[in-house]
């Protein structure tokens, strides 16, 4: 090495040496521009343009070779002879060529650095016999060393300036091309000078070699045709660089309008990437030179580049490291006149959470997220199986909420919703471990409760707990329960389907005897409940089916014995059955959401009715709790009104106090709409539920009815007796009309007459029947019932 730093700095003319790396420079970007449009031409084109890019640097690497021979002092003149300059010229130009056209025809990376290398060697060949053409006398020594690693030079730094400088059209990167190009033609040739000995040589000149003068001059020469091939090189490129910038502006906005991302490589390596795969990654930074198996590792990559035009899903690395399941393809495509490969990438997170959804709703309630009835009854098939194997108990647990239906008519399916999803949080929480939970559909739920033991009840008790804890029932100020059925595998049957049948029989058991409770399945339910059902099932079609009618009961006045009005009922005869009785009927109802229907049917049918009577008697109209909390109550009210042509003042509409306390508020607002109408209201059953006084301050009710349990036994049972004395003594201070229900006895009749009632209902006065029997009184040839009472004193017959 301290050859080369001597050679260089103590035998060279350092203006020579600047002015050769000068031309050096030159010739080498003219050379690497020049190759670089080649290999975007074709046909003729191509290969004029592989021959100057030839001459370049045949030229270039000459011109350098002897401005710096004219820069080095060997002691002595020297010439240099004709024939071998000239052929060093000839060999610099065929050999350089020959690389160039390696680099220009080749598509791999690989021809690149192997036209980078023969250009190597075709600097090496011309600079060893450019010293064989010097004329000197004596024997020149050499460094066997020095001179095979000027070779080296020589072919490692071209093969890298032409695999550099041409691999991407940048203008960044041909300067560095051309700057390796010129480094290692200045390398190895200061490298081979280093090798070179002349101690031993003298001057020798021939007649007919070439003085420095005269190759002055046509170094001169070959330095102008240079200068013009590099003129020339950095026209092209400024033209090719103002065609691809438009070119490269419109596909750019082409891609960027895109919604899908696009990746354009070159081999393996970024070139250009749009907006939408930028947006994809989360990544706005420069993406040009970055390796696709930035964004795509192997095998994912590996995979695309060896399947081109293929549909492949794999994941994309995004920048936050998040990995994104995508679409990707891989194409062939011209870019810049030049083959490059385009991937289109589609990201596939939207169309992944549609599948894992529909596979989720394939298997779970989309409600609440338990299990489905598919998945519980697989899963129940699981358990039981592996109970038979273990020789264990499985309970399975039915669950209903009771009343839920009003939950819905009165605040709205949306407060229904949040109350089902609550009650699955809550029984999750509840779940012991190995416990699966499901919802069977509306308000019903089950639970697999494996390896019960002796205590199978224990899943229900701590159920009931939770709910009672999480006061899931708060809504507006109503409550609501949970009732569970309870069936046990072996013991009651080794069947899923009569397991669950079993399960739902007990929990129709639990709602009867009492809701918030639990039952375990005994085998003598089953008669009970599908009883139950059967009844249920008929009343759905009973109105349909004309079954249902309506009676009616006088209100009398006490005081003229006068009939004020009736009290609508509603009855069923079953074709069966016969009578059912309304205490039977109407809880059914109104578990079932039936009790709506009926009620406006009873309320409509009877308004029509007391309409086309000729005596404007009134008529009352029970109305449940659903009716009187629904949001549309008060429009239904005023359209039966407008559509019967029924006065406001004749429909007294009766209430309970256990039907106002579910929300009072919306009650109350209820209320005071339809007394706006000028329809009555009057509180039913009066002292049977709770906070009667309160409701009677909170509401001005038109009338009050004492319950009949207080009646009964007025004659002859002092705090009944009391009771009535105070409801009638509030009512007088009240200014409140009272009615007394359930009179079936003058001694009960003598009593409310001496205490001044103002009127009354019951049995002594006439039973719930058709209104034709009432013919007389309704068409007003008639005003009390007088003919059909005994004399006071007298029990009325049955």
């Amino acid at each position: 090495m301290s050859e080369i730093v001597t050679s260089l700095y103590f035998q060279h003319d350092i203006r020579f040496v600047l002015l050769a790396a000068a031309i050096c420079a030159l010739s080498a970007f003219a050379c690497i521009s020049i190759l670089n449009h080649a290999r975007r031409s074709a046909g003729w084109a191509r290969a004029a343009w592989i021959g100057v890019a030839a001459v370049s640097v045949g030229f270039g690497i000459w011109a350098t070779h002897f401005i710096a021979m004219l820069a080095f002092d060997i002691g002595f003149p020297a010439s240099y002879d004709v024939g071998l300059t000239a052929a060093s010229l000839v060999i610099a130009i065929a050999i350089c060529g020959t690389g160039v056209a390696m680099a220009v025809l080749g598509n791999r990376t690989a021809d690149l650095a192997l036209g980078g290398a023969i250009v190597g060697v075709g600097i090496s060949t011309m600079h060893y016999t450019g010293m064989h053409a010097l004329q000197v006398g004596g024997e020149v020594s050499w460094s066997s060393g020095l001179v095979a690693l000027s070779v080296i030079f020589g072919m490692a730094l071209s093969a890298l300036a032409f695999t550099l400088g041409s691999r991407r059209n940048r203008f960044g990167l041909r300067l560095a091309g051309a700057g390796l190009l010129t480094l290692a033609i200045c390398a190895m040739h200061f490298t081979a000078m280093g090798a070179a000995g002349f101690e031993n040589c003298y001057a020798i000149v021939g007649p007919d070699d070439i003085r420095p003068g005269l190759l002055s001059l046509i170094v001169g020469a070959a330095s102008i045709l240079i200068l013009i091939a590099a003129l020339g090189g950095v026209m092209l490129d400024l033209r090719d660089r103002k065609r691809m910038a438009a070119e490269d502006s419109r596909l750019r906005s082409l891609a960027d309008a895109a919604v899908e991302g696009l990746i354009v490589c070159h081999e393996r390596t970024v070139v250009a990437v749009n907006e939408s795969f930028q947006r994809l990654i989360g990544d706005t930074g420069e993406m040009a030179g970055r390796a696709v198996e930035d964004f795509l590792p192997p095998p994912d990559c590996d995979m695309l580049f060896a399947q081109p035009n293929q549909l492949l899903e794999m994941e994309l690395s995004a920048a936050s490291g998040e990995r994104i399941p995508v679409e990707v393809v891989l194409r062939d495509v011209d870019f810049g006149v030049e083959a490059h490969r385009a991937i289109a990438v589609r990201d596939l997170r939207a169309r992944k959470q549609a599948e894992h959804h529909i596979r989720f709703l394939a298997h779970h309630d989309a409600m609440t997220g338990l299990a489905n009835r598919t998945s519980f009854s697989k899963r129940l098939e699981e358990e039981m199986e592996r109970s038979r194997l273990t020789g264990q108990r499985l309970a399975v647990l039915c669950i209903d909420l009771d009343r839920f239906k009003e939950v819905n008519d009165l605040f709205g399916h949306a407060a229904g919703d949040a109350l089902l999803q609550k009650v699955a949080t809550v029984m999750e929480g509840a779940l012991a471990p190995g416990q699966f939970a499901g919802r069977l559909g509306g308000d019903e739920f089950a639970i697999i409760a494996p390896a019960v033991g002796e205590k199978p009840e224990e899943a229900a008790i701590v159920l009931l707990e939770a709910f009672a804890d999480s006061n899931i029932g708060s809504i507006e100020g109503g409550m609501i329960s949970a009732s569970i059925g309870i069936a046990l595998y072996p013991d009651h049957t080794v069947e899923a389907d009569q397991l669950m049948t079993f399960a739902d029989t007990a929990l129709y058991c639990a709602k009867e005897e009492g809701r918030g409770s639990y039952r375990l399945f005994e085998p003598q339910m089953g008669a009970q409940v599908r009883d139950r059902r059967l009844l249920e099932h008929d009343l759905r079609l009973a109105l349909a089916r004309d079954q249902l009618a309506l009676v009616y009961q006088p209100q009398v006045d006490i005081e003229t014995a006068e009939v004020t009005g009736f009290e609508v009922l509603l009855r069923w005869t079953h074709p069966e059955r016969g009578a059912v009785p309304p205490a039977k009927f109407i809880p059914i109802a109104e578990e079932t959401g039936l009790i709506m229907q009926l009620g406006e049917w009873v309320m409509r049918s009877a308004c029509k009715e007391a309409a086309s009577w000729s005596n404007p008697l009134s008529v009352a109209v029970n109305v449940s709790a659903v009716q009187l909390h629904a949001t549309h109550f008060v429009d239904f009210v005023r359209d039966v009104l407008r559509t019967t042509g029924l006065a406001p003042a004749r429909l007294e509409i009766e209430i309970t106090e256990t039907a106002m306390i579910r929300n009072i508020n919306r009650a109350i607002s209820n209320l005071r709409q339809v007394k706006a109408l000028g329809v009555k209201v009057a509180m039913d059953d009066f002292g049977t539920g709770y906070s009667s006084l309160s409701n009677l301050r909170a509401f001005p009710f038109d009338r009050i009815k004492v319950d009949q349990s207080f009646i009964r036994a007025v004659h002859d049972n002092d705090q009944s007796a009391a009771i009535v004395r105070a409801v009638l003594g509030l009512g007088k201070g009240l200014n409140l009309p009272i009615l007394a229900e359930g009179v079936e006895r003058p001694e009960e009749l003598e009593f409310l007459r001496n205490e001044i009632c103002h009127s009354a209902q019951g049995y002594w006065f006439g039973r719930p029947q058709h209104i034709g029997v009432y013919a007389d009184v309704i068409s007003g040839r008639r005003r009390t019932l007088d003919a059909h009472l005994p004399p006071l004193g007298e029990k009325r017959s049955a």
